[in-house]
């Protein structure tokens, strides 16, 4: 497929509406849209086994996917790594012995080239009970000693805890880790940890040299402080309206709500060249 125009997407409160779901209807919208070299995929901090569903059910299968924050590119079709960067052992580490340490109940995922890695600290409930899988729930154990921690091929640490407490628990992990590690609030109950430079937007400045694009026929649709990268390098950069107050002030162009189909409505006037491309 020859591609010249490229739209990406990031997934949970974007893409997804708040249960989680892309409608049917939702899906029949964003699948007709069509334009002369336009393609289309996702950006989400989810692992590409979480993110495949949708990648199907939208049959956006021509354009490698953005995974694990920016940490890997993969190809839909076969799996197959394009890019990707692993997080030192020191940062890996250091996560470990701040989840340990802190008195707020979190748990925490490790991704990369093996089975996901699943802790909580001390007195902390699992999080993961309701997510499509009983895998992780099935495999959470308290934080172990750090020589029984597999620090090899991990790319990204996700940690989960309340609503109310990721707003701390991203403050505490920035303080420890200072300029080594990207942190960032992935939703409202998630906070992502990669190497320093790894994200969305190095992620998508990657694809965009693969597919050889310029950044003036890409677009950007996303909702919190894990899209913002990306709207630095696409030249369309487009918030849902449910997206948080900096985001939106940091977007060329607000849509609709996840909820009210805002991805078909920014994919339908960045086909219709609305956004001036």
């Amino acid at each position: 497929m020859y591609i010249q125009k490229l739209a990406v997407f990031d997934l949970d409160r974007t893409l997804l509406d708040d249960r989680s779901f892309i409608s049917d209807e939702t899906a029949a919208r964003l699948r007709a849209v069509s334009a002369p070299g336009l393609a289309c995929t996702i950006a989400s901090g989810r692992d590409l086994e979480r993110i495949a569903p949708y990648v199907r059910q939208l049959t956006w299968l021509s354009v490698p996917v953005i995974a694990e924050q920016g940490a890997v590119v993969v190809d839909p079709q076969n799996g197959h790594i394009l890019m990707e960067r692993a997080i030192s052992p020191e940062v890996l580490l250091g996560s470990v012995e701040t989840v340990r340490s802190i008195d707020i109940p979190v748990n925490m995922i490790l991704y990369g080239r093996g089975d996901p890695q699943v802790f909580r600290n001390a007195g902390a409930p699992s999080f993961v009970d309701e997510w499509g899988s009983s895998w992780y729930a099935s495999h959470l154990r308290y934080v172990p000693a750090a020589s029984e921690i597999a620090t090899d091929g991990v790319r990204k640490i996700s940690i989960t805890c309340l609503p109310e407490n990721t707003d701390a628990v991203r403050h505490l992990v920035v303080e420890s880790l200072g300029s080594r590690a990207n942190v960032v609030k992935a939703d409202m109950n998630f906070v992502n940890i990669m190497d320093a430079g790894v994200s969305k937007g190095a992620a998508l400045r990657w694809l965009i040299d693969y597919l050889g694009l310029e950044r003036s026929h890409v677009m950007a649709v996303g909702d919190c402080e894990a899209d913002r990268s990306m709207f630095a390098t696409a030249l369309v950069s487009v918030a849902v309206a449910n997206a948080d107050e900096q985001t939106r002030s940091l977007a060329r162009f607000v849509v609709p709500s996840n909820n009210e189909q805002g991805a078909a409505v920014a994919l339908e006037r960045f086909a219709a060249g609305e956004f001036g491309v």
